[in-house]
């Protein structure tokens, strides 16, 4: 892994080379065009200047269809729609009608084809939708297997963490569990994290978390604050956390006056909800708050959630913004010392 101090990386998501009109309900892909959608998102990410990147997760028709869609024991046939958080947001969710079983998801392929594409010098990490978020957004048509979220949680953890392990023997050194959904049920949170862990159970490998208020057609859906999960994060048992901060309404550096994390903190520092792109001067301006807490070498600079609903140049010219306020945050320090 690279030492370079002030590392960029993405949250996870990244546009497709042709966006769809609802980027929530992208179109599935064959095996060859996913492929090709990975090489691709890799490729713009690495000219981006990125240090950290991802497959893009341009296969994904979204981050829980995707899952849902490739196991046994869920129908998408009448589905029903179900709002989450305070703020309105509604999607439709697929029916568990049986028991979960035979998961086809194929990430290590994904991550294999990300791998293959990056250079070496550039770390790629597998992104990986939490188990609360699953069960969260699925209609449990089956309390006799799963008389509540939690067991249909520990079902869908069961499940990743077998795929998982196929993606570490394949090489993959880094898995990033998203989990927005610890926001919109901040009662569960700390059970949420007790089966994440289930679910990265035996991976030996770095383990990151991403935990955001929703970003859905780049709007927030949920307003729990970090400090409020204080006791979920220190059950959590991870290596790196990716965090929103630039546009919060309140200051979430407190949290780590409650949480003694040792790891590294992928910092938020972008905004994906707006057009207008940072300079590198205010990206330096938000990243100061956090080096009060972390040194640079713990420090990585991202955008506050994935870029799948942001027009692809909008996306391509915050990374480049992101890529200089690195650079200026290195010349800085190199300046004090």
């Amino acid at each position: 892994m690279s030492h370079q101090i002030f590392r960029t990386t993405v949250t996870g998501s990244y546009p497709r080379p042709q966006q769809p009109g609802d980027t929530l309900k992208k179109p599935a892909l064959s095996r060859e065009q996913a492929d090709e959608v990975i090489r691709w998102a890799v490729k713009d990410q690495v000219e981006a200047g990125l240090d950290v990147v991802t497959d893009g997760e341009g296969r994904r028709e979204n981050m829980y269809y995707f899952f849902q869609k490739r196991l046994d024991g869920v129908s998408f046939d009448g589905m029903q729609y179900r709002k989450y958080g305070p703020l309105g947001f509604g999607i439709d969710i697929a029916k568990v009608v049986g028991r979960l079983e035979n998961p086809r998801f194929d990430l290590a392929h994904d991550w294999r084809v990300a791998r293959d594409a990056a250079p070496a010098h550039v770390e790629v990490k597998l992104t990986c939708t939490g188990p609360h978020m699953l069960a969260k957004f699925s209609n449990n048509q089956r309390p006799d297997l799963y008389p509540a979220d939690r067991d249909l949680a520990q079902a869908y953890a069961a499940l990743l963490n077998a795929q998982l392990k196929e993606a570490v023997r394949a090489g993959c050194e880094f898995i990033q569990f998203d989990e927005p959904a610890w926001t919109a049920f901040p009662e569960e949170s700390v059970w949420a994290a007790e089966v994440m862990n289930q679910a990265s159970a035996g991976l030996g490998v770095k383990i990151g978390l991403h935990v955001c208020c929703g970003n859905a057609y780049r709007k927030r859906a949920y307003t729990t604050r970090y400090h409020d999960l204080a006791d979920a994060f220190r059950v959590a048992k991870v290596d790196q956390v990716c965090l929103e901060h630039c546009t919060l309404s309140y200051d979430m550096m407190p949290l780590w006056n409650v949480w003694d994390f040792k790891g590294e903190f992928a910092v938020g520092l972008i905004d994906q909800r707006s057009d207008e792109i940072e300079s590198a001067e205010v990206i330096a301006r938000r990243a100061a708050p956090a080096l009060d807490h972390f040194p640079p070498e713990r420090l990585l600079l991202t955008s506050e959630c994935g870029f799948q609903h942001v027009p692809l140049e909008i996306t391509r010219n915050k990374l480049r913004a992101l890529v200089s306020g690195a650079r200026y945050l290195r010349n800085s320090s190199a300046a004090r010392v």
